[in-house]
């Protein structure tokens, strides 16, 4: 009689930090990805790691595999005078472009966007090469990249701070050697440009978790959207560590275990936090950070890549996307001060430490998904796999 199957070994890499400091100018999060990267080196995560992957600066033709080259162009056009005032001719000119591709509003224009464009489509495609290359049975391999995660962009316009679709260009590469693709969206926020770019393909399928609600952005993501390899997951206010867990035991393993995939891209967008400025979700970090553990787990030894995403507090990003980091690896070490870094002053309002009464339990806040409601997604959802 034969024994239990031997665990199968887990191999992590993550990006390098290199270019944290130009990924810091995105102008709706302004400084996370040096607060992100620094706190897990400043606990050594990243040396846990089989290596650090480099990234490249990559080719604009790389970015037009998926989008579309005026988009392309108005993305990268010289803007000497975006921070001085500009003749009223160019002014009015650019402005028109802008607007037909989205760069207004929630998507303005910022210093080094065609850099930190290149930079965060780079980093994913890396990431995806990354999996190509170390592919084996062996063990699970999984891939971190916390530059990634812009799940709102479309081909032809920037939208919902998101000025390419790093996980559209990701998946390309990915198809290239691996069959069929699953993408779960673990964001607050609905994965419109994700969806769109896949949703008559055969090969990807595309699942979301997200606050759905009149005037809610994006607005789409409606249970009844849903068709078979297009799921949606739409959820009241108050989800808490529990209601996630149970929508992933009940609803995406099965859906999942069923597609059969060759590869899974993980968006892992925290803005669902319960200490994060939406106050729509109440997760906390270890329930977020146990779901994710949960699926690597359950799907050993797929591959997975793991992206970022929203999250607005920038402090508890940090603290929520390192501690995944942690998860990944399998590290057991319990954590309590924050290490001596270069970032060490950013957490001085929570006297240095790592857990705090606002993190480590959820906010006071009613659970609006209620067992009948997630009862009712899990018969929808399951009845057309």
């Amino acid at each position: 009689m034969s024994g239990p199957e031997p665990e199968v070994k887990r191999k992590v890499w993550i990006t390098s930090d290199e270019f944290a400091k130009l990924v810091d100018l995105l102008p709706s999060n302004i400084g996370r990805q040096s607060l992100v990267m620094s706190l897990i080196k400043a606990f050594g995560l990243h040396l846990k790691c089989e290596s650090t992957i480099s990234i490249p600066m990559i080719h604009r033709s790389e970015l037009e595999s998926y989008h579309d080259s005026n988009f392309i162009d108005c993305l990268f056009r010289n803007r000497p005078n975006l921070d001085l005032q500009a003749e009223d001719e160019d002014k009015i000119s650019d402005q028109d472009l802008c607007e037909q591709y989205g760069l207004l509003y929630d998507c303005y224009p910022f210093p080094f966007m065609r850099e930190y464009v290149k930079i965060v489509a780079s980093s994913t495609i890396a990431s995806a090469k990354t999996l190509i290359r170390e592919r084996s049975e062996k063990h699970q391999n999984v891939v971190i990249n916390w530059y990634g995660g812009r799940h709102h962009c479309f081909k032809r316009k920037a939208a919902g701070f998101c000025y390419v679709n790093d996980i559209v260009l990701g998946i390309l590469h990915l198809r290239k050697s691996f069959g069929k693709v699953f993408y779960l969206d673990l964001d607050l926020h609905h994965g419109d440009g994700v969806e769109n770019a896949y949703q008559f393909s055969k090969n990807v399928l595309t699942c979301s978790i997200h606050r759905y609600d009149l005037g809610f952005y994006p607005g789409t993501g409606s249970l009844e959207s849903s068709t078979l390899g297009k799921y949606n997951i739409p959820t009241k206010k108050g989800l808490s560590d529990k209601s996630l867990m149970q929508i992933v035991e009940e609803i995406v393993l099965p859906i999942v275990l069923k597609f059969k995939p060759d590869v899974v891209v993980i968006q892992s967008g925290c803005d669902g936090l319960g200490t994060d400025s939406h106050g729509e979700w109440n997760l906390t970090i270890k329930g977020f950070t146990s779901v994710v553990e949960k699926l690597m787990q359950a799907l050993s030894p797929i591959p997975i890549l793991v992206l970022g995403g929203g999250g607005y507090n920038h402090i508890e990003t940090a603290k929520c996307w390192t501690y995944l980091t942690r998860n990944v690896l399998q590290v057991q070490e319990e954590w309590d001060l924050i290490p001596e870094h270069t970032m060490l002053d950013s957490y001085e309002s929570s006297g240095f430490q790592f857990w705090t009464s606002e993190n480590e339990a959820p906010k006071r806040m009613k659970d609006e998904n209620t067992n009948g409601y997630l009862r009712g997604l899990r018969e929808s959802l399951l009845a057309i796999i």
